[in-house]
């Protein structure tokens, strides 16, 4: 008596919207929590190369009892020499993000007659070129 119809489901373009709508959201904060994470990892890595040039230039100044025997210390010389003379175990530190300039940077602040007796170490950080610095003493 009564005919059967088979009524079809489909999902109503509201659905849809929403549905597409939370998923970008969620893309967004997922690349943007990507991003920071990104800099914060490159960050830290600048802060430990800071620290172990650090380590390797106190084991040297225990040995000489001075950091480079001229007022000028280039930051590229200074790591060649500590691994020349076995301090480092690496032949370069190179900067996680490769930049231009180059992120590190070594200065001379305290000199006894012509030895360099006290060294700063400095990164810049991401995003916003904050310095970061060491005091070898």
């Amino acid at each position: 008596m009564f005919k059967q119809t088979k009524q079809q489901r489909a999902f109503t373009m509201i659905e849809l919207l929403v549905s597409a709508t939370i998923i970008i959201l969620l893309t967004a904060i997922g690349l943007v929590s990507f991003s920071q994470a990104s800099i914060s990892s490159r960050n830290a890595k600048r802060k430990a190369d800071l620290e172990t040039l650090r380590q390797a230039l106190t084991i040297y100044k225990q040995d000489y009892t001075y950091y480079a025997n001229s007022t000028t210390v280039d930051f590229d010389a200074l790591v060649t020499s500590l691994y020349a003379e076995e301090y480092l175990s690496e032949a370069a530190l190179t900067d996680p993000k490769n930049v231009t300039p180059y992120t590190y940077q070594a200065t001379c602040t305290a000199v006894s007659g012509t030895n360099c007796t006290k060294v700063t170490l400095r990164a810049v950080l991401e995003p916003d070129a904050e310095t970061y610095d060491i005091i070898a003493l």
